[in-house]
């Protein structure tokens, strides 16, 4: 079987995980295959993530490597704004409380 007939045969919401990581899935037996459904069925993702992982090959682990650090550093960015929108709110809030403050002992 081919890479596009096993992506025809998967249901449309599963396309993409195939056209990634398609190769991998077809060097499974399909003994290894069940059980790597089986896997995502049972809500083992990292199992199976790992399972699919053992299969790529070196080319194929360095580009997920990228993808995964590129999630990485686009999840720390957005972390790095949160933590800095929070830092500006607290400030803020503390001003006002300080001028509050000078306000009721006269100052």
């Amino acid at each position: 079987m081919t890479l596009e007939e096993l992506i025809q045969r998967v249901p449309e919401p599963w396309r993409p995980v195939v056209s990634r990581y398609g190769p991998a899935l077809l060097k499974m037996s399909t003994d290894e295959l069940w059980a790597w459904i089986d896997l995502l069925l049972a809500g083992r993702d990292e199992q199976a993530y790992r399972a699919v992982l053992a299969r790529m090959d070196e080319d194929d682990l360095l580009g997920e490597w990228d993808r995964l650090a590129r999630q990485w550093q686009s999840a720390n960015e957005a972390s790095a704004r949160r933590r800095d929108t929070q830092a500006r709110a607290v400030q803020a809030v503390l001003h006002v409380l300080l001028t509050a403050a000078l306000a009721m002992v006269g100052l």
